[in-house]
């Protein structure tokens, strides 16, 4: 979706839905509609920076003690710890697009689709969790759109068939690091395992490590035998 549609849909939003928007739900909008969002509120003499400076001070706040604890973990604690906390992520982040694009009309929703894979081409590369254009943010909306049965143009398939073999090449990446992740893991927590006699949190590395382990190799293999991308794949 363009800025100027953003700006016809925003246009009627109340200073605290636009606000709300810009702090504790930033993370379910591009960054097109943040940049929308904020230009309005600055055009009704909204002293937003100071809201967004509050905020972050906040988060900050918050994020303190979440800080301390890691720093109190031994190296391989900390390793499943945020393991752990990526994973929630993950599984997270389906609701936090759906979300995003669920009041979207058809068209609306292929025009987004569209900037979507636009960026991704003009970077040669997924973007980051955080990005609009990462590989989450494109296999999501592509399945809502399929779930919709929105016919899509042939200069959008055209554009899909340019991004397969990236795709290929960025899940290839992906599973290689779970393999990496998960062996040296499964290794620590071994190692530890045997040097203190046990302890749940050094099985539970093993069996984390493990598992990344098994994600990777299955992963691998669906794609040497040509296995189609879909949704399920990128989780």
């Amino acid at each position: 979706m363009d800025i100027e549609t953003f700006r016809k849909r925003f246009v009627d939003h109340s200073n605290d839905d636009l606000i709300l928007m810009l702090t504790k739900n930033a993370s379910k909008y591009n960054p097109d509609a943040l940049l929308v969002a904020k230009e309005i509120l600055i055009s009704r003499n909204i002293d937003i920076e100071t809201i967004l400076k509050e905020e972050r001070e906040n988060n900050q706040t918050e994020k303190e003690p979440e800080k301390r604890h890691i720093e109190d973990l031994s190296p391989l604690e900390q390793i499943e710890y945020l393991s752990e906390k990526r994973l929630e992520f993950e599984e997270n982040i389906e609701d936090i697009i759906e979300n995003s694009n669920k009041d979207l009309t058809d068209e609306e929703l292929l025009q987004n689709f569209e900037s979507i894979l636009d960026k991704i081409i003009e970077n040669g590369k997924f973007g980051e969790f955080s990005d609009g254009h990462s590989k989450e943010n494109y296999f999501i909306v592509s399945n809502i759109i399929e779930q919709r049965s929105i016919k899509i143009p042939v200069s959008i398939l055209k554009k899909i068939d340019s991004l397969n073999g990236l795709a290929r090449k960025d899940f290839s990446r992906k599973f290689t690091r779970n393999i990496i992740i998960g062996l040296v893991l499964s290794t620590l927590g071994l190692v530890f395992s045997i040097g203190t006699g046990g302890g749940i949190i050094f099985y539970g590395a093993v069996l984390s490590g493990l598992g990344l382990i098994v994600n990777g190799i299955v992963g691998k293999r669906q794609l040497k035998r040509g296995a189609q991308i879909v949704l399920e794949s990128y989780g």
